[in-house]
């Protein structure tokens, strides 16, 4: 009983008559200036986010790469085993 009436709820939100319940500001009505602002919002914060990503990943390229370089002479030489010298 109780899956007949989730699957009759998500019919109804899927058609378009459950569209046909939506106020135009939560529908987004085309020539809106609130839809404009809405959708201009959406790209600024994907930017946002973007721009957050791709720093993210900028540094950690920054780490791979200097990970991967060899050490200078003067810091091989603190590596070395001292014992012999002792």
């Amino acid at each position: 009983m109780n899956a007949r009436i989730i699957l009759a709820i998500c019919l109804f939100l899927g058609t378009s008559a459950g569209q046909a319940l939506a106020c135009s500001q939560c529908f987004g009505a085309p020539d809106s200036k609130s839809t404009e602002h809405m959708a201009a919002a959406i790209w600024v914060l994907m930017g946002v986010v973007m721009s957050v990503m791709g720093g993210v990943g900028a540094f950690g390229f920054h780490i791979w790469k200097h990970a991967n370089t060899p050490l200078e002479p003067h810091q091989q030489l603190t590596d070395e085993d001292l014992k012999p010298y002792e």
